[in-house]
């Protein structure tokens, strides 16, 4: 051992410089290839992780939001149904509602001249029925109007379609209209198909303004 320290004290200066560089780089390139090269791979690798899980984080919460929108869309459109459901009347009550609906006529002084229901129709997905009744009546314009406003007010739902006047003349210092249309009830059927049911038209009479 004192031989070798003996032996390193001879070697000229210059030399002791050389070595002590190529031990530098020895340790310098070895800390490199063998520690920091690997790390460096390492923090780059989960560096890439994090700015994925990033983007599945932010995907992900972007998808919990519309979820939620969906979930109030769906609850809203629920409760629509709930309310549009509860206008249509059972099938055993329609015939009720149309003899409320002709006595909301005689009432307001329409003479009805024809009033014949005619074949059912089938909703779409089986939800309800259509129940048409044929109609004429004769009696003023004013009255006829009056007459079409307080059907779309009901509770229950009844359309009024194919409105066609005609026949205007004079009767008792008063101007009569033949009136025909087509008076459409709707009958709620058991277990059908939670679709959106009918909706009230808002239909005016051949020729009327405004």
């Amino acid at each position: 051992m004192a031989a070798n320290l003996e032996a390193l004290k001879n070697i000229p200066y210059y030399q002791k410089i050389v070595i002590a560089v190529l031990l530098i780089v020895v340790l310098v390139g070895g800390f490199i290839y063998l520690i920091y090269i690997p790390k460096n791979n390492q923090i780059q690798g989960l560096k890439s992780q994090i700015a994925k899980l990033s983007e599945e984080i932010r995907i992900n919460e972007a998808r919990v939001q519309r979820l939620e929108t969906l979930k109030q869309e769906h609850a809203l459109l629920q409760q629509q149904l709930i309310q549009q459901m509860e206008q249509l009347p059972p099938e055993a009550e329609v015939p009720a509602l149309l003899k409320q609906v002709s006595e909301l006529g005689t009432r307001i002084g329409l003479d009805f001249k024809l009033w014949k229901p005619t074949a059912q129709k089938p909703g779409p997905n089986g939800l309800y029925t259509e129940v048409p009744v044929d109609v004429e009546v004769a009696g003023g314009y004013h009255s006829v109007a009056i007459f079409f406003d307080r059907i779309s007010k009901l509770r229950r739902i009844v359309n009024v379609v194919d409105i066609k006047m005609a026949n205007a003349k004079m009767e008792r210092n008063r101007v009569v209209i033949q009136t025909t249309f087509k008076a459409i009830a709707f009958a709620l059927l058991p277990g059908g198909d939670q679709s959106m049911p009918p909706q009230k038209p808002t239909q005016k009479p051949n020729g009327a303004k405004g």
